[in-house]
């Protein structure tokens, strides 16, 4: 989490070139939510995937896309269509497919992953919500860098807790850590970038989801290039997969036609 945040703040700067109004100092406040929030999501986040189980925590975490809708009445004033609640259902449904899997859920872990990865839900439904409805005040490119600095500063509290760099050497993981990192780190600048600057966040989420698609069919080509066959998915798992996929993009398709 340390890496992801450090990563972020290094990234956004970029954005300063797109300008904005910088708001007195006295606002410090809202970007400085904004940081927190991203804190707490991706902390609930590792803790729903490390105590729990990742097939009950990624459709959970799914539920997002609902939890926006629901809640941007209360935050930006927002009128959704039928049209959208529509395509928003189908969009968890079919994130609820994709996540299928063939393996036994230790059932001691359920519980753990259903509370951690909700509260991570939450906690990204306001960053989302409050960075459509503060951001345009200060112009994405001086909200967002901000926040993601707050971020990096705020995460520093995790520091003693977290695994020394010649320890992750030594296990090989520095370098697929901070890979990693800098993905996500990519992944939150689309994200925040476009609702900062547009926006329509229920349609974003509902968009976003589409990364559902992309990881069947790389599962599916690492399946048959380099897994062997004893951790390869079922044709049934592979199918509920595939309707997933397809639930995802007709809300897509649903949500912005």
């Amino acid at each position: 989490m340390i890496c992801l945040c450090w990563a972020a703040a290094c990234v956004f700067p970029i954005f300063t070139l797109m300008g904005g109004t910088m708001q007195p100092v006295v606002m410090l406040w809202q970007p400085a939510v904004i940081g927190g929030l991203f804190i707490v999501g991706q902390l609930f986040t590792l803790l729903a995937v490390a105590r729990g189980d990742v097939s009950i925590a990624a459709p959970v975490l799914g539920v997002k896309v609902l939890l926006v809708p629901a809640a941007s009445q209360f935050f930006v004033d927002d009128e959704l269509s039928r049209r959208v609640w529509i395509a928003a259902a189908l969009a968890v449904a079919g994130i609820v497919c994709v996540q299928a899997r063939d393996a036994h859920v230790d059932r001691s872990r359920v519980a753990a992953s259903i509370v951690f990865a909700f509260l991570a839900a939450c906690a990204m439904t306001l960053f989302d919500l409050l960075i459509q409805r503060w951001a345009p005040a200060w112009g994405a490119g001086y909200f967002l860098p901000i926040a993601f600095m707050c971020a990096a500063l705020l995460s520093l509290v995790f520091l003693q807790l977290a695994d020394r760099p010649e320890d992750l050497r030594g296990r090989r993981a520095l370098r697929p850590l901070l890979v990693g990192a800098v993905l996500m780190a990519v992944q939150a600048m689309g994200m925040t970038v476009t609702l900062g600057v547009f926006g329509d966040a229920t349609r974003v989420n509902i968009v976003y989801s589409l990364r559902g698609i992309w990881g069947v069919v790389l599962t599916w080509v690492l399946a048959h290039k380099v897994l062997d066959s004893s951790t390869k998915n079922s044709h049934r798992t592979m199918v509920m997969r595939l309707i997933g996929a397809a639930l995802i993009g007709v809300s897509v398709v649903i949500s912005v036609t």
